[in-house]
């Protein structure tokens, strides 16, 4: 800047010894005034944006102090923040799968290995568990746990089984025949089995007779029942 304005000043000085046309001094002039104009506004717009980097140093440090500190509005700001997207992630990384179903008639007969229809859907999320057929389709590979609750008809011994397509897992029994003195015996006798199972999309999971021979009648009303659902998803996320 001082380099220019030495140049104009000697231009002056140039134009006054030597005698330049008046044209060109006044031309000279508006230009040299043009350039100071320029420079104050440049002077401006520097000191301006000094101020802002200023502003910010200042802010900067305000929340470095805050942060150092503890500040607990910050802290509990951050941590409901990092909690949401913790939540969000579990939810992609779990897909729900459960679903629960009883057997509602009274009595209903079943033949050896035909799956028992759980008729009365309490839970279908996911939709893979079909009463039509009594059999979950497993929609996504991953582990799996079933439960089934079974209870045979008056005079009937059933031992019935989780079967993984046409594999047996567990078993459970009830016992409801006719004692030695001709009389049934007096308590519902409930079979239970739980299976942890490690299943691949698409395999189908059913509960049927296994033993004995012949057919079986099951007691419903709720009571005989087949519930099952995903632990833990083994498919990558998308």
């Amino acid at each position: 800047m001082h380099y220019i304005l030495c140049v104009f000043s000697l231009l002056v000085s140039v134009d006054i010894s030597i005698g330049v046309p008046a044209g060109i001094k006044d031309d000279l002039k508006i230009s040299k005034l043009k350039y100071d104009e320029d420079m104050d506004i440049l002077r401006t717009e520097i000191k301006l944006l000094q101020d802002k980097v200023t502003e910010l140093k200042s802010t900067t440090e305000r929340l470095d102090t805050r942060l150092m500190s503890g500040d607990s509005d910050g802290a509990d700001s951050t941590g409901h923040v990092l909690h949401k997207r913790a939540t969000f992630r579990r939810r992609r990384r779990r897909p729900e799968i459960a679903f629960q179903a009883s057997l509602t008639t009274e009595s209903q007969t079943y033949k050896l290995y035909e799956p028992i229809t759980f008729n009365h859907v309490l839970t279908n999320i996911g939709h893979a568990y079909n009463k039509n057929t009594g059999i979950f389709t497993v929609p996504l590979a991953g582990t799996y746990t079933f439960n089934t609750n079974i209870v045979a008809e008056k005079g009937n011994y059933v031992e019935v089984s989780i079967k993984v397509n046409d594999d047996v897992t567990v078993s459970a029994i009830s016992d409801h025949r006719v004692s030695p003195g001709r009389q049934y015996f007096d308590i519902w006798d409930q079979g239970n089995a739980v299976a942890i199972l490690e299943l691949q999309r698409g395999d189908k999971v059913s509960v049927s007779i296994q033993w004995p021979q012949g057919s079986h009648d099951i007691h419903g009303v709720g009571k005989s029942s087949f519930s099952g659902y995903l632990i833990r998803s083994h498919e990558p996320r998308h």
